[in-house]
């Protein structure tokens, strides 16, 4: 009878303990986290599935899935990580979806679907394709146009309370390609071992300043084989029609470098190419009716190999992801968004300043200015790289150096400082840390040499910037 006793203990406490590893679990297991943003890293976050004309991706179907070798994939492959969903609003509607609420004429929500409304403006992350309708914020959420101070004040109408913050840090670059569509005067392709467009040409195109193929303005631009000859065909131009973290790279490049090229006016830094305050706002007779304005990176792309004599700029890895043959990518200032990019990008302490976000009102040059946040939080969880310090390869923070493409985006995490709910909260901090988890990166396929994607290394990037900071800021 005693042995029957101590052999039916052992067997409950077996049970009960038991039953108390499966709680434990359900206590901390996570869905899907939902999030969604930017464009210009979307190939690398989800795969080239990311330029199919899809919107929101998650698991693995056709057309929608997330690949096994993306930043997402490997880290949803790893032990006790969620499923990621991502949807590609861009990267100002990305911020506005973070904050949630109304904003100008749209109403922006985790809850809303991931879909383009009557706007044009995809204003919701589409949590409810992956069952997360308990969710009352993002989980996260991207963007390459950093936080403004109306960004943050945004968030804070939209969460009800001046105390709460989103974060912020940097976690990939991308080269922002200049592609085209152009036949010489045979009716051969112009490919993009045969174009190479000085800044001082790229600033000319996109000014308006030089609106013909052969201006003798771009003949330079240009090697061709002997008796094959650039026709005299307008330059039509496509660009981003949406709020753009794209846009806003290209435009800091421009700003910081345009200087020299004896245009009329100056470009202004901005996420919105055209309209009040946009990239070429200065240059009163654009967008001439030749340009078109596309939705998304991979729109443009698309738009550039459907429209014959075309230009415009559109982030490399998702070009590369179409595999369009009449889309090319021209080499800028002698340097390939390819083959000159790809390696890691140093960030030093000196690179990164904390509770500072871009003001409204760019120089008088139109180049970005950051300020400090006049009610900052007291951690110091919204880092910004500021992004003159990435406008000229070899200058300034050194952040890109001389040898690299010359036109760089910086892209960032964002996230909720506050209200993440409870079984999400680590496996939402294992994400935003993912960039930096060198058992994570090591094993990702879609950034890196090659892709017009890279890591950034944040070695030296100080005690403020470690690879477990941006999952610490989250509670």
């Amino acid at each position: 009878m005693r042995f029957g006793l101590t052999k039916f203990s052992t067997r409950t406490k077996l049970v009960v303990g038991a039953i108390a590893l499966v709680l434990a679990g359900l206590s901390h297991a996570s869905g899907t986290l939902v999030g969604g943003g930017a464009t210009l890293p979307s190939v690398g976050y989800v795969g080239s599935n990311a330029a199919s004309g899809n919107l929101q991706f998650f698991g693995t179907g056709t057309g929608t899935g997330i690949a096994a070798g993306s930043l997402f994939g490997v880290y949803a492959a790893q032990t006790g990580n969620p499923g990621v969903s991502y949807c590609l609003t861009g990267s100002g509607a990305g911020k506005d979806v973070l904050a949630g609420g109304t904003i100008g004429a749209n109403t922006y929500g985790v809850q809303t679907n991931c879909a383009k409304n009557t706007n044009g403006v995809v204003n919701g992350f589409g949590a409810p394709a992956v069952s997360r309708t308990d969710l009352l914020q993002p989980s996260f959420a991207a963007a390459d146009s950093p936080l403004a101070a109306t960004d943050v004040a945004n968030y804070q109408t939209g969460h009800g309370s001046t105390s709460d913050f989103p974060t912020q840090f940097p976690v990939i670059a991308g080269a922002v390609g200049i592609g085209f569509n152009l036949t010489d005067s045979t009716g051969a392709q112009v490919t993009a071992s045969e174009a190479n467009f000085s800044t001082v040409q790229v600033c000319q195109i996109l000014s308006g300043t030089v609106t013909s193929w052969s201006d003798s303005r771009l003949t330079s631009a240009f090697t061709l084989p002997s008796g094959r000859t650039i026709p005299a065909t307008a330059i039509n131009v496509q660009y981003r029609s949406d709020g753009s973290g794209t846009s806003f790279s290209l435009s800091n490049y421009l700003s910081n470098n345009c200087g020299s090229a004896g245009l009329s006016n100056v470009f202004e830094t901005s996420q919105n190419f055209t309209g009040t305050g946009g990239v070429v706002s200065n240059f009163t007779s654009l967008p001439l009716s030749n340009w078109t304005g596309s939705s998304g990176n991979a729109n443009v792309a698309n738009a550039i190999a459907n429209t014959a004599s075309s230009v415009g700029y559109v982030e490399t890895a998702n070009a590369l992801a179409l595999n369009l043959a009449k889309l090319q990518l021209a080499d800028v200032a002698g340097k390939s968004p390819t083959a000159n990019f790809g390696t890691p990008l140093a960030i030093a302490s000196t690179d990164v300043v904390y509770n500072e976000v871009i003001n409204p009102t760019n120089a008088t040059n139109g180049t970005a200015q950051v300020e400090a946040l006049t009610s900052p939080p007291s951690t110091e969880c919204i880092a910004l790289v500021p992004p003159t310090d990435y406008a000229i390869p070899g200058s300034r923070g050194g952040i890109v150096p001389s040898t690299s493409y010359p036109i760089v985006a910086v892209s960032y995490f964002l996230g909720n400082a506050q209200g993440n709910i409870s079984t999400d909260l680590t496996s939402t901090a294992n994400l935003v840390d993912a960039p930096y988890n060198a058992t994570i990166t090591g094993s990702v396929t879609t950034v890196g040499a090659g892709t017009g994607l890279a890591f950034l290394n944040i070695t030296n990037a100080g005690t403020n910037f470690t690879a477990t900071s941006p999952g610490a800021c989250l509670h």
